[in-house]
């Protein structure tokens, strides 16, 4: 009679013992087909804000869209919104003050200071007009 080893059903020995199942592996193909979701967008996009009046084009850069957070009733609202409403209270008023003194068509580079309430317009590198808000 064969002797029974601790582990082993009776009437098994440890010779006809069954294999463990095992895990089923996954092939690097299988891994490699598999298609994920796209990402999710966790950051808006930083683009800048652009806005044609009277032949100028005008331009807010994503650091310049950020300071306007700084300013009241912009809670809740995106880089771009805030962009958008600024030019639409101040578009005529930031062209005004650079007609008489840049040639049309120009871009022209709004840079925001939210503390002293004003917006410095650029040309190039060279600052062409101030304008208080």
């Amino acid at each position: 009679m064969e002797e029974e080893k601790p582990g082993t059903e009776a009437g098994q020995t440890a010779e006809t013992k069954p294999p463990a199942a095992a895990a089923p592996l996954r092939s690097a193909e299988s891994r490699a087909e598999r298609t994920r979701p796209p990402r999710p967008e966790m950051i808006e996009a930083r683009e800048p804000v652009y806005r044609e009046s009277e032949g100028y084009t005008l331009r807010l850069d994503p650091p310049d869209l950020a300071r306007l957070r700084e300013l009241p009733g912009s809670k809740g609202k995106t880089d771009r919104e805030l962009g958008e409403l600024f030019f639409d209270g101040q578009a005529a008023r930031l062209t005004g003050a650079v007609s008489g003194d840049v040639p049309v068509p120009a871009e022209v580079r709004v840079v925001v200071d939210p503390y002293s309430r004003q917006a410095f317009l650029a040309v190039g590198k060279t600052i062409r007009g101030i304008v208080s808000f």
